[in-house]
């Protein structure tokens, strides 16, 4: 059976543990399909609890065909105790009513337990005196992923609920949409594909729609050549501005920079799920010979930042988790100065890209951070 033909999972990025504290738990995860879930907890030295998670307690967002996000808000009448190691689990209720038993964290997901255990878990601190920081993360830069240390450094420590900090605090760019690896773009088109992400017209664009972007021979490290851009030739600035010299989307790694709102999507369920890549493949395009021993070398790459990813998503189904955006989430030079917000802003093209990148955001990072904002 092919990846284009297996069955899906139900659950393809989370859960991600977002804001939680004793009296509420926002959790945030990604499944093929709308799920009807239950969440259970279980604090060390208290009785376990069951929540059905109602349409007031999860609510559900298509990306696709076979792509929901679902962003689980819940409020607890009795508070969860301190400094004490709650397991949780989420029970998926399976379609049809002689489907079997409910499937937990345990049967969708087991590359989220540590070695022993039979749940993940999380710590509620009972003060700020410790924290973990993170900041950027390229998949293609050619390092170890700190969140890999982490998820030892967690492992460590699952018996010593003290020692663990209160918050996995984010700082940086959790996506490059500026800056990506041409083998990490292909994924990201494959990714599209299986899930039926949304497509989407691209009004002021040299391609009439994301389909046509995604097929174009400019696709694989020739898009600065569809941007707005400083450098551009006479003939694009003709196309873009009227041949007025505009200076928007500065990036010096531009060559694959991620336009569609699907492609920022894809984007985000890769780097933080080992699951999507299950159902992709790193399949080499066209390409000239620069191009093509650039792409065997960011191949590697990626491939072991891929490898790395169970322990990266170990990690943030451990620590509650807040996060920012840096420019790179939307592009270089990001509001920089007044010059590039009108010019940006004022083309339908790159206030479609920025807009893309920016509901990606909302919706992959600013929805878990605080959820009351968005109600």
């Amino acid at each position: 059976m092919s990846r284009d033909t297996a069955p899906l999972p139900e659950v393809l990025a989370g859960p991600l543990l977002r804001r939680l504290s004793a009296e509420r738990l926002v959790i945030w995860l990604v499944g093929s399909r709308p799920l009807d879930l239950g969440l259970m907890l279980h604090p060390a030295g208290h009785p376990p609890r069951r929540l059905t998670l109602n349409e007031r307690r999860l609510q559900r967002l298509p990306l696709g065909r076979h792509a929901w996000l679902h962003l689980i808000d819940v409020a607890l009448d009795t508070p969860l105790p301190r400094v004490v190691r709650i397991d949780y689990d989420l029970k998926i209720t399976p379609v049809g009513e002689d489907s079997g038993d409910d499937s937990g964290i345990a049967d969708w997901a087991p590359h989220l337990l540590h070695e022993g255990a039979t749940h993940p878990c999380f710590v509620l601190a009972d003060s700020h005196r410790r924290l973990l920081h993170g900041s950027c993360r390229r998949p293609h830069h050619d390092g170890s992923d700190g969140l890999v240390r982490t998820d030892a450094w967690l492992a460590e420590r699952r018996e010593a609920p003290e020692a663990w900090p209160a918050w996995l605090l984010m700082t940086g760019d959790q996506v490059y949409a500026d800056d990506v690896a041409g083998p990490l773009l292909v994924a990201i088109h494959a990714l599209i594909r299986r899930l039926g992400l949304f497509d989407e017209t691209l009004e002021g664009a040299t391609v009439a729609d994301s389909q046509a972007l995604y097929t174009d021979t400019a696709t694989y490290y020739r898009r600065e050549a569809l941007l707005p851009d400083v450098k551009s030739s006479e003939d694009l600035r003709e196309r873009f501005f009227g041949g007025v010299r505009k200076p928007v989307f500065t990036s010096a790694n531009a060559q694959n920079h991620l336009m569609s709102f699907a492609e920022v999507i894809a984007m985000y369920l890769l780097v933080w799920s080992p699951v999507p890549w299950r159902l992709v493949e790193m399949t080499e395009p066209t390409l000239d010979e620069k191009d093509a021993a650039r792409f065997g070398e960011q191949r590697a790459v990626i491939a072991r930042f891929a490898e790395g990813l169970p322990a990266a998503a170990r990690v943030m189904a451990h620590l509650p988790t807040l996060m920012i955006f840096d420019d790179h989430d939307i592009t270089d030079d990001w509001n920089l100065t007044a010059d590039w917000e009108r010019t940006a802003y004022g083309h339908p093209f790159s206030r479609r890209i920025i807009g893309n990148a920016l509901l990606a955001y909302l919706l992959c990072q600013g929805w878990g951070n605080d959820p009351d904002r968005l109600a």
